[in-house]
């Protein structure tokens, strides 16, 4: 794992060791962080994508990226006795949607995603291997993120902020921590530990990645970064060591 950060607490079901540390959770099983955080990560599929349980302590569940192995984050659910409110989307790519059917099989909730990612996620344009059958569009699909939208799952509150590079229509979710405590970003394929998403992809763009990370780097320092893939990291970790989040600072 690349860091060790204290600041960064959440339940990790990692296939790699992981030094994250873990505080009691009322939840059985749970790990709750310094800002009253419950968060479940679950590394699923061929592309080893981090699929988030994001718990509001009430018995609600928000899912952000169900990339695959629908079954295990359904036991999760099961386990946390913790009922689905809703599926976030960071972008449409299939690493991040293959367990939509599943999931939503076993509870009709609505699924965002932004409209520019929406136009070409359940289309042949999605396919790719080994996920390569396409997707429908789910029947509570809502194409309506959009930047500084808010979307709201049980006590839950994320802040929208369009980041487009890898895909037209990536977005992150901010989740605000309890006063004075760090705030969490799910930064989907922007900003991982390190590096950054592709933007060779159909439909990615350099220039609109460098914009991205150029209002990422200006978030509070403090700011916990939970990837689409890798290792959790915080902002300031990445402004001393993230040399292409360290070039769009700079511009």
């Amino acid at each position: 794992m690349a860091t060790t950060d204290a600041s960064i607490v959440f339940n990790v079901v990692y296939p790699l060791k992981c030094p994250l540390k873990k505080a009691a959770c009322p939840r059985k099983g749970g790990v709750v962080d310094s800002s009253g955080m419950d968060i479940q990560c679950i590394v699923t599929g061929a592309f080893q994508e981090n699929a988030y349980l994001v718990f509001d302590g009430a018995g609600k569940t928000a899912v952000v990226d169900p990339g695959e192995d629908a079954p295990r984050l359904l036991a999760a659910l099961r386990d946390a006795g913790a009922e689905l409110a809703a599926v976030l989307l960071t972008h449409g790519h299939l690493d991040h949607i293959a367990a939509l059917p599943a999931m939503l099989a076993a509870a009709s909730v609505p699924v965002r995603i932004a409209a520019a990612d929406a136009a070409w996620c359940f289309t042949e344009r999605n396919s790719f291997f080994p996920y390569e059958p396409v997707l429908a569009p789910p029947e509570t699909l809502a194409a309506d993120l959009a930047e500084g939208s808010e979307v709201r799952a049980g006590n839950l509150v994320f802040r929208v902020l369009a980041t487009p590079g890898h895909s037209p229509g990536s977005v992150c979710f901010l989740l605000e921590g309890s006063p004075g405590s760090p705030a969490a970003l799910f930064s989907g394929d922007t900003l991982f530990a390190g590096s950054i998403g592709r933007t060779d992809f159909d439909g990615g763009d350099d220039a609109a990645m460098a914009a991205s990370l150029r209002r990422l780097a200006a978030l509070p320092p403090e700011t916990r970064v939970l990837p689409g893939h890798g290792p959790a990291t915080t902002i300031a970790r990445e402004l001393r060591v993230n040399p292409y989040l360290l070039a769009a600072a700079a511009r």
